[in-house]
């Protein structure tokens, strides 16, 4: 029985060679932007999640994660919707951080003024000592407790590996921590 010329098998990688199909691939933006907007009631938000869920999906079919091709469209969806839950969660915990920051309405009335003061002084002590800290320190801890990212989040951002970007967190809030004169129970002082 004669046979026509050996093609490879189409897998994920081959996805990555085709131009038409890395345009199938971005032809899902719209339908995407559509699905993470009903979501976060935001279009401008929405663009970023179709933008971030064909990142991660482009990345997961150049590492070979997705071995079965027809089920690309079933990837894209379910990885669009991890991104929406977690822009969701994200957006929540910098809300309550900026409460618990800057106490509004009844909630400052209700305070005393002494703890009032305490508070804006620590506030602005610990504002004051990041300032004292290096950029990349600075943006490291703005990532990790501002934008509540984990290490391999911020990684792909600043171009590092988590390994890297979880010493530089922890080296710049040891900085922070003295700057602001707090040690731990377990640090020694080394005139004892």
């Amino acid at each position: 029985m004669a046979q026509g010329p050996y093609r490879p098998p189409m897998g994920p990688a081959a996805l990555l060679d085709s131009d038409s199909e890395v345009a199938q691939l971005e032809s899902f933006r719209g339908r995407l932007r559509v699905f993470a907007a009903r979501r976060l009631r935001d279009w401008s938000d929405a663009e970023d999640v179709a933008q971030e869920t064909l990142e991660r999906v482009l990345e997961a079919l150049r590492a070979g994660r997705l071995r079965d091709p027809g089920a690309l469209t079933s990837y894209l969806f379910q990885t669009a919707s991890r991104v929406c839950l977690h822009r969701i969660r994200s957006a929540g915990r910098e809300k309550r951080a900026y409460e618990r920051l800057a106490p509004v309405g009844e909630e400052a009335a209700e305070e005393s003024p002494l703890g009032a003061l305490i508070s804006a002084q620590e506030r602005s002590s610990v504002f004051e000592a990041l300032g004292k800290l290096g950029a990349e320190d600075q943006k490291v801890l703005e990532l990790t407790f501002r934008e509540d990212l984990d290490a391999a989040e911020i990684g792909r951002r600043l171009g590092l590996t988590a390994g890297t970007v979880c010493v530089r967190r922890h080296r710049a809030i040891r900085r922070l921590a003295k700057i602001l004169g707090v040690r731990k129970e377990t640090d020694r002082d080394p005139d004892v």
